[in-house]
């Protein structure tokens, strides 16, 4: 399996603060079955920089160590993008990492509603060969209360959606854990990540994730929402799945 949203890079967000907590994350996550991970920590919060530069050195060395231990685990770089208005300037100055290098941004929204400037950001990454992964979209309070949005950004913008595995067993509660059932059965998400922090109380849920899953809307779109992550290792492109 493949995990598209984890915080395993230590020390740089609200992710592990030691490398020893990272390695114990990587074991838990080979325990549930995952191979590779593409490290998403957050950026342009009031909190956290990790620019596209600093993430590919943290890979490298969190790589090297997984090796040294024996931990058949691999780790691509990547990035969750916080959406605020400087999105241009972040842009240019080079610091946004897409998704394991490909033309997929992992981005997060504001989580009380959609930002005025959301339309520009879009036409703005889409002139620059970029396309939005919104992440936990089920999340998002303006997407809580209107979902059915979600559908003109997919088929105008190109826009994918990301739901996690802690929404869908209803770590969030009840009202995003329903949000995240109804994007799935409109067939509107096209990739599932963990959003692991720790090994503890924000872990992988993976398997319990795809089980939740796989009881909504079957085992063919879980399949397929799985070998979205592997095309987009790969560097491809990620289809609808909606009818």
């Amino acid at each position: 399996m493949i995990d598209t949203h984890c915080h395993i890079i230590p020390g740089v967000d609200d992710g592990p603060s030691s490398t020893e907590g990272a390695l114990r994350m990587a074991a838990v996550a080979v325990k549930e079955g995952i191979h590779t991970i593409i490290a998403t920590p957050h950026h342009a919060t009031k909190r956290y920089i990790n620019t596209a530069r600093k993430i590919q050195r943290r890979v490298e060395a969190l790589n090297s160590k997984l090796k040294k231990n024996n931990i058949p685990l691999k780790i691509y770089p990547g990035q969750e993008f916080r959406l605020t208005d400087a999105f241009r300037s972040e842009h240019q100055a080079g610091r946004i990492q897409t998704l394991a290098e490909s033309s997929y941004l992992l981005v997060e929204l504001p989580s009380r509603g959609i930002p005025d400037y959301f339309q520009e950001f879009l036409a703005y990454i889409k002139q620059h060969g970029i396309h939005a992964v919104i992440a936990h979209p089920e999340r998002n309070l303006g997407i809580i209360r209107n979902p059915d949005q979600v559908f003109a950004w997919i088929e105008q913008h190109g826009v994918r959606l990301q739901v996690t595995t802690q929404s869908l067993i209803g770590f969030f509660g009840e009202e995003v854990q329903k949000t995240a059932s109804y994007l799935c059965r409109k067939r509107w998400i096209h990739l599932i990540g963990s959003d692991a922090h720790s090994t503890y109380r924000r872990s992988f849920y993976t398997k319990e994730g795809y089980e939740v899953l796989e009881r909504l809307c079957g085992p063919s779109y879980l399949q397929a929402l799985r070998q979205h992550a592997a095309q987009l290792i790969l560097g491809g492109k990620i289809g609808n799945l909606h009818t």
